[in-house]
């Protein structure tokens, strides 16, 4: 049994490994006007495998509760310092067409911009995006929050957790962009969304299961920058 035990725990660990070693940065570009090609593309069981893995996010390390009177007090009340706001195919295409909208009908730049930047070909390529903010303890002077150990500590949860949204996305063969956000971490973004004002961007994911005919596949440029392991980690040697 011992041994049936120890050659099943080898083969998971490699399985874990593997996931890890292949997980890459891939935007997945796609013109808003090729949409009605897109539309099919999020299906109920690619719905049901975005759950599993959102649930899966959760098992990330944190070491200090996310604030109470600033961050537990709603629906989302979990002690965990992260927050993800889920949005799937449909909408993601609100949020296209909420974009445009603003790029169109307010003369602030910055929505002209946006529109003019990729986050319009990623929304319309991806299956889901997940918004995932970190939760800052609020300043004790009232002003900014500071980067506190424990505003660290929250920070280093969120991605951990992100991390393992990447992963379970990878070991299911869906494409996945950790992107900082852009025009998403904007405040009036954060209120179309339903997002907190007081919660701050750690990751915009774009996640694609299934690639629509017509899209360009954008690799990350440093995933073969970050050199031999002997060039970033030690081991120490004491006397």
């Amino acid at each position: 049994m011992n041994q049936e035990k120890g050659e099943s725990m080898q083969a998971e660990s490699e399985i874990v490994d593997r996931v890890i070693r292949s997980r890459h940065t891939r935007k997945v570009m796609l013109s808003p006007d090729s949409l009605s090609e897109a539309a099919a593309v999020w299906t109920s069981e690619h719905e049901q495998a975005l759950r599993t893995m959102i649930e899966g996010a959760a098992w990330a390390p944190f070491h200090r509760r996310a604030h109470e009177a600033t961050h537990r007090q709603g629906a989302l009340d979990s002690v965990v310092p992260w927050r993800f706001h889920v949005l799937d195919k449909p909408a993601c295409l609100a949020l296209l067409n909420h974009l445009q909208m603003q790029a169109e009908s307010d003369a602030d730049p910055r929505w002209a911009r946006a529109w003019q930047s990729k986050i319009k070909n990623m929304l319309s390529a991806c299956g889901a995006l997940v918004q995932a903010t970190w939760l800052p303890d609020p300043a004790e002077t009232g002003d900014e929050p500071q980067l506190t150990d424990n505003n660290v500590e929250h920070i280093a949860a969120t991605g951990a957790a992100i991390q393992n949204l990447l992963l379970a996305a990878e070991a299911r063969g869906w494409r996945s962009y950790w992107s900082s956000g852009g025009i998403l971490r904007d405040p009036q973004v954060f209120e179309y969304l339903g997002i907190g004002a007081r919660e701050s961007l750690l990751g915009s994911v774009f996640l694609t299961p299934v690639e629509a005919e017509g899209v360009t596949l954008i690799h990350g440029g440093l995933r073969d920058q970050r050199g031999e392991t002997g060039s970033w980690s030690r081991w120490v040697q004491l006397p």
